[in-house]
C-alpha cells in the first residue's frame, strides 16, 4: 500500500437482499481502482444472502465476510469501521450498486486537492414505477470565504438532498473511526453520520457531478415507509440538526435552518401521498 494507491475500506451491510446482492458484490470487485477491503456483514439474513456472500468471499481474497445476530443496519456498518483498516471508507448498500470508477473518481479528490469527504451523483431507479433518473449532478457553489462550515453544510442540506445519504460519498477512515451510527435512530441516521463526520473535520468537500451511486428504490419495507411518514421521525431528526448547530447560531445558519424545515415540511407530505397512492393502486 502506497501513498497514491491507499487501501479503501468498502463496507457493505447485507439483510435479505438475495436478489440484489450478486450485482452489488460484481460492481464492486470489478471496480477500476483494486486495491480494496470489502467486509460484507451479514445482520443475521433468513433468505440465502449469506450463502451467495460465502461464495463471493471464497473467490476474490479482499472480501472478508462476517456474520451477526440480526441488530439492524447501523449496528452492521459500526462492526465493519471497527474492523476495517483502509485509510479510507465507503458504506455501499447491498440492495444497490455502484458504477465501475465509483472508488476511482472518489478518491482523486482527495489526493487531488486534499478534500475533506467526496460526494457523487446518484443513479435513482424506481422499481415499481420502472423508471430511471440522474439526480445531484448539477454544480453547487462551493463555501464563501468568511461563511462559516456549519453555514455552508446548512446551505448544502436545504437546496438539494445529497448531503442526506451516507452511501454516495468516501470518508477518512481516521475521522470515520471516531464517531458511529445511531443505533436507537430508525431514521435519518444516515444524515446525522454524515453531520458528525463533518463536526470532525475542516475543509473542502468535493462534488463529483456524475451518478455513480446506483441507488434501487423501492425495495424498503412497509415498515420503513410508515417510519418515514410519521412527522415525529422528522421533527426528532430537526431537533437533532438544532443540536448539532449549536447555542448561539449566526443569523444566516438560523436561516438555512428554517429552510431545511420548510423542505423537510414538503417531503413529508409528498412522502404521505406517495404512500397513499401506492396503498390505493395495490389494494
Amino acid at each position: 500500500m502506497t501513498k497514491n494507491n491507499p487501501l479503501v475500506s468498502i463496507i457493505v451491510p447485507i439483510y435479505n437482499t438475495a436478489k440484489y446482492l450478486p450485482s452489488c458484490l460484481d460492481s464492486i470487485i470489478n471496480q477500476t481502482y483494486q486495491n480494496l477491503e470489502i467486509i460484507l456483514i451479514d445482520d443475521g439474513s433468513t433468505d440465502n444472502s449469506y450463502q451467495i456472500a460465502q461464495k463471493y468471499s471464497q473467490k476474490d481474497p479482499r472480501i472478508k465476510l462476517f456474520h451477526q445476530k440480526n441488530a439492524g443496519q447501523s449496528a452492521a456498518r459500526n462492526y465493519g469501521i471497527k474492523i476495517a483498516i483502509g485509510r479510507y471508507i465507503s458504506f455501499i448498500d447491498s440492495d444497490d450498486k455502484v458504477a465501475q470508477s465509483f472508488i476511482e473518481n472518489l478518491l482523486r479528490p482527495y489526493q487531488d486537492i486534499k478534500a475533506i469527504l467526496t460526494v457523487c451523483g446518484i443513479h435513482y431507479k424506481r422499481l415499481k414505477q420502472n423508471s430511471i433518473s440522474d439526480v445531484y449532478i448539477n454544480p453547487l457553489r462551493p463555501q464563501h470565504k468568511f461563511e462559516t462550515q456549519k453555514a455552508y453544510i446548512l446551505y448544502l442540506l436545504a437546496v438539494d438532498g445529497r448531503m442526506y445519504s451516507s452511501v454516495n460519498k468516501l470518508y477518512r477512515a481516521d475521522i470515520v473511526k471516531k464517531i458511529s451510527f445511531a443505533v436507537n435512530l430508525n431514521f435519518a441516521e444516515d444524515t446525522k453520520f454524515v453531520l458528525d463526520y463533518l463536526n470532525q473535520i475542516k475543509g473542502k468537500i468535493h462534488f463529483v457531478l456524475e451518478p455513480l451511486y446506483l441507488y434501487n428504490f423501492g425495495t424498503e419495507t412497509s415498515t420503513m415507509r410508515s417510519v418515514s411518514t410519521n412527522w415525529n421521525n422528522w421533527q426528532r431528526s430537526y431537533n437533532n440538526l438544532k443540536s448539532w448547530l449549536g447555542h448561539h447560531p449566526k443569523i444566516i445558519e438560523k436561516f438555512w435552518l428554517r429552510m431545511i424545515y420548510f423542505r423537510w415540511r414538503v417531503s413529508h407530505q409528498k412522502q404521505i401521498f406517495r404512500n397513499f397512492k401506492t396503498h390505493h393502486t395495490t389494494h
